[in-house]
C-alpha cells in the first residue's frame, strides 16, 4: 500500500471555498479511481495536507494520468484557493490504524 502526500498553501481568504472543494470535488473523484483506499485531508493555518492511500503504485500512476485528475487540478487551480507551491510525494505505507474513526 503506498501514501501519496500532497502539500499546498492555501489563500487565507478562500479556505472556507478549499475546504468545500475538497469535500465536494476532490474527495469524490478520489473516490471513484480505481485503487483508492482512503483519504485524509488536514490543515493546519495556511497549509493543507491531503494524503491518499493507493494499492500500489499502478493506481497511483493512473491517477497522474486520469482525465478526472487532471480536470479536479485545473479546477482548483482556476479557481484561485491555492497560494504557492505544491508538492507531492509517495511513501511505502507501513502500518495504519484508524481506530474507531469519526468523520467530521
Amino acid at each position: 500500500m503506498l501514501a501519496r502526500l500532497w502539500t499546498t498553501g492555501l489563500r487565507p481568504e478562500r479556505v472556507d471555498a478549499y475546504e468545500t472543494f475538497a469535500r465536494d470535488v476532490s474527495l469524490p473523484m478520489f473516490r471513484d479511481q480505481d485503487g483508492f483506499i482512503g483519504c485524509v485531508m488536514v490543515r493546519s493555518g495556511h497549509e493543507g495536507l491531503v494524503l491518499t492511500l493507493w494499492r500500489d503504485q499502478s493506481a497511483v500512476d493512473a491517477l497522474e494520468r486520469s482525465p478526472a485528475y487532471r480536470g479536479t487540478v485545473k479546477r482548483i487551480q482556476e479557481a484561485e484557493l491555492l497560494a504557492g507551491p505544491q508538492h507531492t510525494a509517495i511513501y511505502q505505507l507501513h502500518l495504519i490504524d484508524v481506530g474507531d474513526v469519526v468523520r467530521p
